[in-house]
């Protein structure tokens, strides 16, 4: 992970360590990797480094040009700094973060130190290291002393001499004028070290963000953090060789005892903030009593599922269907155990139900006292703990309100999937079947004489004469209502997802298959769909676009095909001829913006092969694919901006708005307040929340 190290120090002709002469040409050499030579003794200086150094040279626009010949910058440096103490230049040590790559890393180094340093007046010679590869970092060696604007070098501090009252020079204990040292430059200053080093954590976590990782760091302290670990020291190259070497390092055995203390810290941290956390959640949670768990863990085992309200509602339909399947074969003891079986599992799920609804009864009483819990159904109980617990808040009105609508309309959706295997397919075919079952009954009605005048008794005389026509006009009856009925639950169904999505548009002035449209459109856009905003509406960028081109047009079997699409592409329905029908418009109005190569692949996508076999009774299908490929062939043609379709179900979408009820765009407006306004009372039975 990113680690904030960033030390410095001050390079004097003196060593601190061992007292001796220092050069700074060794200083350079030795970070550089290069050979030098000090001109004072002619001694060179070469350093072999296994992995070279990344080396620039920065310097302000004033400065003189041999600055950036390395040799001649810190001869002219040992030459113009002539003390024996001496102090010839500043250096920092700084840790780059290894999440960047080594071109980010060279770019985050050059644009620091020309802001903090070279901005400032200063001459930066750095050198990247990337000796170990968990360790990159670079060193730079500054200027102490200023240049003058005409690239002559300037002086580091001046004399400010002492006067009595009188005007007299004060003599220091040496008899010799005093005075005071007045530095030209800010360099020294404690701020300024401190402004690089907030300056360093702000420019690399700049570069992190930019390039998507989201560690960063920071200059303070871990106690300024309010941080309890303690901080590791550097080790630097020497110490990790030693110890890799078999020695001992002072500094890397520190750091281990600090890296197990900060463990400690941290496994103590993880518990407080866990022990928190559960404190918070503890706040809304499912209180079933010690005999309830125990009950509903016995029935989990008998009926070898976990068991929740969402699983028990579909083992209950399985058993459902299961009854069914059985309930007109002939007796035997198979039967019979199957039934018993049935049975045993109804009585199961029946006592899972009435302790999920105990303990929602509580949940809701307690929490929501307002309410009147007897009214609810156990779904919309179980809902309303849900929420509760997921957002770890109690619910607002207007979201309380929402919930018996989202209950009935999944209720809903699940008997609407219980009667129908593609209910896009039955949207297109429904009037085409009602119309030959129609028909077919007719025609049986007919063969068996049987009259309006006298149903009953010719029905009873079809019976007995020809009972298998007879089995086959009840089996039309039955497919008929199934029909009929199925009609009635989808008109329901998107009359309340309309009114939930555009509350302002009168459902029942659209056809099926048109609030169909509306609500695949809505769901492909995932928005709300406006006449404003028809001609901006978008959902996959060129890149996408293609891609799904490319996939659809493959040569992989249909179903490997579609799987490869909803791993990229989860939200992408394949199976829905609608949304094909959406995305390949969407491609046609960014013709233009395509590969000649993808025309034709385009005209491939076919809405009606795509989907189901009995979707190419749709006209409206149909004609809208004809449309499209029109299109396509009118731009290959032409090749010209003007040949730009605009759009073929921008249209349709259109004039399925533009039939809702409203003679003004006020009256729409001040509808969709009221409707907002209303507010549902049937389940109150106190005072307002």
């Amino acid at each position: 992970m990113a680690i904030y190290h960033f030390s410095g120090q001050i390079m004097s002709r003196i060593s601190k360590q061992t007292g001796n002469p220092k050069s700074p040409l060794a200083c350079a050499a030795y970070r550089s990797g290069e050979k030098l030579v000090d001109e004072v003794d002619n001694k060179a200086f070469f350093y072999k480094r296994e992995v070279a150094p990344v080396t620039h040279i920065l310097a302000p626009s004033h400065a003189p040009d041999w600055v950036y010949d390395r040799q001649k910058l810190w001869n002219e440096v040992n030459r113009i700094e002539k003390n024996y103490n001496a102090q010839f230049a500043r250096e920092f040590n700084v840790a780059l973060p290894v999440e960047l790559n080594k071109e980010q890393q060279e770019k985050l180094t050059l644009e620091f130190c020309q802001k903090a340093f070279v901005d400032r007046g200063m001459v930066a010679d750095i050198a990247i290291h990337r000796d170990d590869k968990s360790n990159p970092h670079f060193h730079v060696m500054l200027t102490v002393r200023p240049f003058n604007e005409d690239g002559s070098w300037g002086v580091k501090a001046k004399r400010e001499y002492k006067f009595d009252e009188q005007g007299n020079h004060i003599l220091d204990k040496n008899g010799k004028k005093a005075f005071y040292k007045v530095e030209t430059t800010d360099w020294n200053s404690k701020d300024v070290f401190n402004s690089w080093r907030k300056l360093w954590a702000d420019t690399a976590n700049q570069f992190l963000n930019e390039n998507g990782i989201s560690e960063t760091i920071s200059h303070l302290s871990n106690e300024d953090r309010g941080i309890e670990q303690m901080a590791t020291i550097h080790e630097g190259y020497v110490a990790r060789k030693m110890e890799k070497n078999g020695q001992e390092s002072d500094r890397v055995s520190f750091n281990k005892q600090v890296k197990k203390y900060n463990k400690t810290i941290s496994d103590l941290q993880k518990f407080k903030a866990k022990k928190k956390q559960l404190n918070y959640q503890n706040k809304f949670v499912r209180k079933f009593s010690p005999m309830e768990k125990k009950e509903l863990s016995d029935i989990a085992k008998q009926l070898k599922m976990f068991v929740n309200v969402h699983s028990i509602n579909e083992r209950k339909q399985q058993l459902n269907d299961w009854k069914k399947s059985i309930q007109f074969t002939k007796d035997s003891d198979t039967k019979l155990r199957q039934l018993s079986r049935i049975e045993k599992e109804e009585n199961l799920i029946t006592t899972a139900e009435e302790i999920f609804n105990s303990e929602s009864t509580r949940f809701i009483e307690k929490n929501y006292p307002a309410w009147d819990v007897n009214s609810l159904s156990l779904d919309e109980k179980v809902l309303i703990v849900e929420k509760t617990i997921d957002n770890n808040r109690l619910l607002t009105e207007d979201e309380l309100d929402l919930i018996e609508e989202e209950v009935y309309s999944n209720n809903l959706l699940k008997e609407i999937n219980g009667l129908l295997h593609n209910r896009y397919a039955f949207v297109l075919t429904i009037n085409h079947r009602l119309e030959s079952l129609v028909s077919a009954r007719n025609d049986i009605e007919k063969k068996l004489g049987i009259s309006n005048s006298a149903f009953e008794s010719s029905l009873k005389r079809a019976a007995l004469k020809n009972p298998k026509e007879f089995e086959m006009l009840k089996s039309v009856i039955k497919n008929t209502g199934e029909l009929f009925k199925a009609r009635d639950l989808m008109n329901e169904f998107y009359n309340l997802e309309i009114q939930k999505l555009y509350p302002a548009i009168d459902g029942n002035k659209l056809s099926l298959e048109e609030k169909e449209i509306l609500i695949v459109g809505t769901e492909y856009y995932e928005q709300p769909i406006t006449l404003e905003s028809i001609p901006s509406l978008q959902r996959y960028g060129v890149y996408d676009q293609l891609k799904i081109i490319n996939l659809l047009t493959s040569d992989d079997p249909l179903p490997l095909r579609n799987q490869k699409i909803e791993e990229l592409y989860p939200t992408f329905q394949t199976n829905n001829p609608r949304y094909m029908m959406l995305f390949k418009d969407e491609c046609l109005r960014n013709i233009h913006k395509l590969p000649d190569y993808a025309f034709d692949k385009l005209k491939e996508i076919d809405p009606e092969k795509l989907a189901e076999n009995e979707i190419s009774k749709s006209s409206l299908i149909k004609e809208m694919n004809m449309k499209m490929n029109e299109g396509i062939d009118n731009y290959s043609t032409s090749n010209s901006l003007s040949a730009i379709p605009t759009g073929i179900t921008n249209g349709l979408l259109q004039g399925i708005l533009e039939q809702r009820n409203f003679t003004s765009k006020q009256q729409f407006e001040d509808d969709l307040k009221n409707k907002s306004s209303k507010k549902k009372s049937i389940h109150r039975s106190g005072p307002s929340l």
